[in-house]
């Protein structure tokens, strides 16, 4: 078998390129590289790598340049050993057809892991756009999270299991503002909600700051409801209709955000000017619309 002064094999139709003279082992030798890392020669130095290191395939620092990640790149020596040429190429092939096989095998298992987390997440997706369509306001600061990952084109059992946890945690948030609304309301906001035309202008103002809380009370803006009281106004904001507690809860947080009222809404709502929000007495009897 004559002395090899080319790469016996080619991998993806990559040109080989000629560096020139270097020193391997102590030995002038001319070494041949190639400028990208073909799959085919990772898989063939892996599978066949006695054979491949036989006839002179190696990787290499010494071309002057590396791949673009900085790594070694795929290189072939010119050497004097005899080399079988049509034994080297059977056993690249065995295991280029093993390593095909591995990946095939890892892509089936794959797709086989989207399907069963598509039919496990399917409906707490739908739960979650359901809820990112109607409440909001009861994910919190997990909102930015929840819009982001109601983009993914698919979800991961993982991200399922990170839905789930919003949705226990919105509907804790939910629970903790009905418990709060069922609570005694304040004396003097409880007989002012007795007027009907009074609880129809609270519910009407709650809805105006709703629809200022662009942010859901991520941010201290002085629009919308503030942290503190985003759930529970969203929460009355919602209803179809304010009992009288409801409408009296809906009075002292309209109160508590009074300046962004426009003037009707605060005069029919708590009877007072926003325009200069002027408030009664400390613990006064507000005036009946």
């Amino acid at each position: 078998m004559p002395w090899l002064t080319a790469p016996p094999l080619d991998f993806e139709d990559l040109p080989w390129r000629l560096v020139g003279e270097r020193q391997r082992y102590g030995n002038a030798r001319l070494l041949h590289v190639l400028d990208a890392i073909p799959q085919t020669f990772q898989d063939a130095y892996r599978g066949a790598r006695a054979e491949m290191i036989g006839a002179g395939y190696s990787w290499t620092d010494k071309a002057n340049a590396r791949s673009p990640d900085g790594t070694l790149l795929p290189c072939w020596w010119t050497s004097e050993a005899e080399v079988d040429v049509p034994a080297l190429r059977a056993a690249v092939d065995a295991a280029l057809a093993k390593a095909g096989a591995r990946r095939g095998a890892a892509d089936r298992r794959a797709e086989q892991r989207a399907e069963a987390d598509e039919v496990l997440t399917a409906p707490i997706r739908q739960r979650l756009q359901d809820l990112v369509a109607k409440r909001l306001w009861s994910l919190g600061k997990e909102l930015a999270s929840a819009r982001e990952l109601m983009t993914a084109t698919s979800w991961t059992a993982y991200g399922g299991r990170i839905a789930e946890r919003w949705l226990e945690a919105a509907e804790a948030n939910r629970v903790r503002a009905e418990a709060r609304l069922a609570r005694p309301a304040m004396p003097h906001w409880l007989a002012r909600a007795q007027d009907p035309a009074v609880r129809a202008a609270v519910h009407e103002g709650l809805k105006y700051l709703a629809e200022l809380d662009e942010d859901w009370a991520s941010e201290e803006n002085g629009r919308g409801y503030s942290q503190a009281t985003s759930w529970t106004g969203h929460a009355l904001a919602e209803r179809d209709g304010l009992s009288e507690l409801e409408a009296a809860h809906g009075l002292q947080l309209l109160h508590g955000h009074r300046r962004q009222l426009p003037p009707y809404l605060a005069y029919r709502a708590l009877g007072i000017a926003s325009a200069t929000s002027r408030e009664a007495p400390a613990g006064g009897l507000l005036p009946a619309a």
